[in-house]
């Protein structure tokens, strides 16, 4: 008998007694971790594609379906996001695209000048993983504030968000597959990340003229916040001079 690789018990069958781990061979295998990211997508414990639909379906049903406990159906919003931001890795390692080169490029027709500013972006962009949950939290403080008589707490809009979030980056990391065949393609992504996020939080409210106008104007203004405070965090924790972000190129 040999001994388990996870809880040293001996055995000599396909599972451990012990701790249910099946043997497997020391080291690990490109189709292992392809196994495994298609059995997040797959496995009943994480229904990922079913909570994509569900969420297109009408964001808000969503959300009241996980927060009312229903959640076995269900990705947990946490993982989902963290999932979107996975996928959005892959898809940028595959196609070797960084967003900030990317636009800068497709506006001006010229690769971008390197500047103190053009780092703080860089870093930016590659550490979004970092920087989303900020966007989150912003736009769950402002829905609370804009949309009080919706009967939500704070926490559980951040639920919304989450889902909301998550399935902008899976959509949007898709279509960034076309890029290779339609390079201007990734100009949609803007409208995407906008696009979902008004969505879900018109679709959290009733669709009164005014909520929707709130909805409208909240998404834009977050975001915009958000962009500008995490320039300002980035540029001090990378030494960069404040005045640097907007100063121009020679």
């Amino acid at each position: 008998m040999l001994p388990c690789s996870n809880c040293e018990q001996p055995f000599d069958s396909v599972f451990c007694p012990s701790c249910g781990q099946k043997r497997v061979p020391a080291g690990i295998r490109f189709s292992e971790v392809i196994g495994d990211f298609l059995a997040g997508l797959y496995n009943v414990d994480a229904p990922l594609l079913l909570t994509l639909r569900t969420f297109v379906k009408g964001p808000a049903g969503l959300t009241r379906a996980f927060l009312a406990g229903k959640r076995k159906a269900f990705t947990p919003p946490v993982r989902y996001f963290l999932f979107g931001v996975a996928f959005y890795y892959v898809v940028r390692f595959l196609l070797n695209w960084d967003p900030v080169d990317a636009a800068v490029q497709t506006m001006q027709g010229a690769p971008p000048v390197e500047s103190p500013a053009m780092r703080v972006n860089h870093w930016m962009s590659r550490n979004v993983n970092l920087l989303l949950p900020i966007l989150m939290l912003m736009l769950a403080g402002a829905d609370r504030l804009l949309f009080p008589r919706t009967g939500l707490r704070w926490v559980e809009r951040l639920v919304h968000y989450l889902f909301a979030t998550g399935s902008y980056l899976l959509l949007s990391s898709t279509l960034l597959l076309l890029t290779p065949i339609w390079p201007r393609i990734q100009l949609l992504n803007f409208f995407i990340i906008f696009g979902i996020l008004i969505w879900a939080a018109i679709a959290l409210h009733d669709r009164r003229v005014w909520n929707v106008v709130k909805a409208f104007v909240m998404v834009p203004l977050c975001f915009i916040a958000y962009v500008v405070l995490c320039s300002i965090l980035v540029a001090l924790m990378l030494g960069v001079p404040l005045a640097e972000l907007v100063a121009k190129p020679a």
